[in-house]
């Protein structure tokens, strides 16, 4: 009896008695399913990750970049300005405005502007340098404004290039000044030796680094065809630097500013504001930018505006 009962409990533990089936080849098969779909979705999420990393590499500079749409032709009669043609190699014709400074020993300043901006946000500012004696070029880039061609880094760079050479021989010692955008291409210029004194306003360290803070998921450093590294520049910055940033500014951290002014260190003049978000040039800078561009020999002691006078 004992035996018969044993031989029943062996059939029933293999799975020949009872319509039990073995378990030990139902969790093998279950194991392996897991696995396979497992290793299926670990497959899925990285070419959707790959993906989205290829998309971004090919639309970034739809995101770097920020045209205005208004199509800025000639200068505004009355203004003052001049239409300046540039002539850039391998793309044509682009129109900056300028007024020539009031003397040869007079400085010019070049502005560079940001994105979603054209030249004529600094022309107000032009005009208060320009009763100071001062010559203005308020700059513009390729792709924007109207302007022929589509912007990347070095085309920014050709641009601001051609504009320098094209006022170079008629406009006394050259202040280039970057808002933004345009930080990255004035400091470029500073750091060929292309002018006497560098503003630099809501400047960043480098757009990749902007960006790889936003994007913190994806290797931005890795993938940015427009890094615009001004910080990997200040080695080879040698003129005096001035720099606005607002402590409120949303766009680009105020902490950015700061770092490149302790980079730079006796070479750079560094203003914290407040209440100015991401333009310091809404308020009237040139009294201090004047102040600054003299106490370094850059131009001569110019004429106070009547406005001004006995203030």
């Amino acid at each position: 009896m004992r035996t018969t009962l044993n031989a029943w409990v062996r059939l029933a533990w293999q799975g020949k008695g009872c319509g039990y089936h073995q378990p030990h080849s139902d969790v093998r098969w279950m194991g392996r399913d897991i696995k396979t779909h497992f290793l299926g979705l670990v497959c899925a999420a990285a070419a959707a990750y790959l993906g989205l990393c290829g998309l971004l590499f090919v639309e970034q500079r739809r995101l770097v970049f920020q045209p205005d749409t208004i199509v800025l032709d000639g200068s505004p009669p009355g203004s003052g300005y001049e239409t300046l043609a540039v002539s850039v190699p391998g793309l044509g014709i682009l129109k900056d405005w300028w007024i020539p400074p009031s003397s040869a020993e007079m400085p010019t300043v070049i502005f560079f502007h940001g994105n979603a901006s054209s030249r004529a946000d600094f022309m107000t500012l032009g005009n208060t340098l320009h009763r100071r004696g001062w010559g203005a070029v308020l700059a513009s880039y390729r792709g924007y404004s109207g302007n022929p061609g589509s912007p990347s880094e070095a085309g920014l760079m050709s641009d601001a290039r051609a504009t320098i050479a094209a006022v170079a021989h008629r406009a006394g010692l050259i202040i280039v000044w970057g808002h933004s955008l345009g930080s990255g291409v004035a400091a470029r210029m500073a750091s060929e030796g292309l002018a006497a004194g560098l503003v630099l306003e809501s400047p960043y360290t480098s757009i990749a680094e902007i960006g790889a803070r936003q994007f913190s998921y994806v290797p931005v450093r890795l993938l940015s065809r427009d890094p615009f590294d001004t910080l990997a520049l200040v080695e080879r910055i040698k003129v005096p630097v001035l720099i606005f940033h607002s402590e409120d500014d949303p766009q680009i951290s105020f902490a950015m500013g700061r770092e490149l002014a302790n980079r730079l260190g006796q070479r750079a003049m560094f203003v914290p504001m407040k209440g100015l978000g991401h333009y310091p040039h809404q308020a009237d800078l040139s009294p201090m930018v004047v102040q600054w561009a003299m106490s370094h020999g850059i131009g001569l002691n110019p004429p106070i505006p009547a406005g001004e006078r006995g203030k």
